[in-house]
């Protein structure tokens, strides 16, 4: 049984990574104030028998989350940068003020412009708990990004389109647009090697620590549409 160690449990994506660890054969070592919360919490996963909560410093792996800003430290020794993470809650020490840009022009247009590569908050955690699982040989640095380029513009056209679409749902006031299904924009998958996208973060040692733990590698699997529709929930949730 893995021993996982996790400081702090309050933000979306450390409470999606417990979840997801409550599901294998681990046990989450966590201070008092969290083995509290999380064992009331999800009380019907810990009676599956698979994991169990603890409280103990003595553990395999070792997750700190953004004690430093978008970083997950591993170990001690490796720091895990997120990039364009399109999360699902509030991450007390992740930023990004350019989804904050275009969230807030969300009713409007948008003049800036820029690179973006997006990845669900579920491939995010996916990552770490393979991570946690597999106990692979960690470089210093991992950095976490999706592999398909996004500009400003693509990014608020489709996060509007799925916004004025909640809007209208919730208001029942439906036209024809609202209920047409436009396509996505046609963004070509970057490969992790790729050189022509000198703007995105290095994938590479991530895609090599994932290969190490299951064979493979980074291949995020959730829809950039689902991510959004997930991120806009969480934010009007808020």
């Amino acid at each position: 049984m893995v021993r996982v160690s996790v400081h702090s449990i309050d933000g979306s994506i450390a409470q999606s990574f417990v979840e997801r660890l409550l599901m294998f054969d681990t046990t989450l070592c966590l201070s008092q104030r969290d083995a509290e919360t999380v064992t009331l919490r999800y009380a019907p996963l810990l009676e599956a028998g698979l994991a169990e909560v603890v409280v103990s410093n003595n553990a395999d792996a070792d997750f700190t989350f953004f004690a430093k800003q978008n970083i997950v430290t591993i170990n001690q020794s490796c720091s895990m940068t997120l990039h364009d993470v399109l999360t699902s809650g509030h991450n007390e020490g992740l930023v990004n003020p350019e989804l904050d840009l275009i969230w807030d022009a969300i009713d409007g247009t948008i003049d800036a412009e820029a690179s973006h590569y997006w990845v669900a908050e579920s491939d995010v955690v996916d990552a770490m708990v393979r991570i946690a699982l597999h106990q692979p040989e960690l470089p210093t640095r991992i950095d976490v990004a999706g592999r398909r380029r996004w500009s400003t513009h693509q990014t608020h056209h489709e996060l509007k389109m799925l916004y004025d679409r909640t809007q209208a749902g919730s208001t029942g006031e439906f036209t024809a647009s609202h209920l047409d299904q436009p396509p996505s924009p046609k963004i070509s998958v970057v490969p992790i090697d790729g050189k022509e996208q000198a703007s995105r973060p290095e994938l590479g040692p991530l895609h090599e620590t994932l290969v190490q733990c299951d064979g493979h590698g980074w291949q995020p699997t959730s829809t950039l549409r689902t991510a959004m529709m997930v991120y806009l929930a969480g934010k009007l949730n808020d």
